[in-house]
């Protein structure tokens, strides 16, 4: 008796969509970007608010400046990297509600074809 396999992959568990968790994250980098938005003003109010002046002054005036722009970039890397990991974890949870079936069976009847 000839004896026939075939494989397939199935839906285990239903499809459910995670990109609602960027919102969550993107919200808490947001709030981080507003306490340094915040800060930077503050800053800035101090030195150039008061009128300083001096070498020191357009020294700290740079730096907050560098910082400032500096943090803006990480804050557009960190939305990125948001984005994709959310993406591959949205990919890795439905690749793991999958399951591979191999059945094997037995013609007994001689005919070759076997449909689902």
């Amino acid at each position: 008796m000839p004896q026939f396999t075939f494989t397939v992959t199935e839906q285990m568990i239903p499809y459910e969509d995670y990109t609602y968790k960027k919102q969550t994250l993107r919200k808490l980098v947001e709030d981080i970007q507003g306490n340094d938005d915040e800060f930077y003003t503050l800053v800035n109010n101090i030195i150039v608010g008061e009128d300083q002046k001096g070498k020191i002054i357009e020294a700290m005036k740079k730096e907050t400046n560098q910082r400032k722009d500096h943090s803006e970039e990480l804050f557009k890397d960190v939305f990125e990297k948001i984005n994709k990991a959310v993406n591959s974890f949205n990919e890795q949870v439905e690749e793991m509600k999958k399951q591979r079936l191999s059945v094997t069976y037995e013609d007994h009847t001689g005919e070759k074809d076997f449909a689902l």
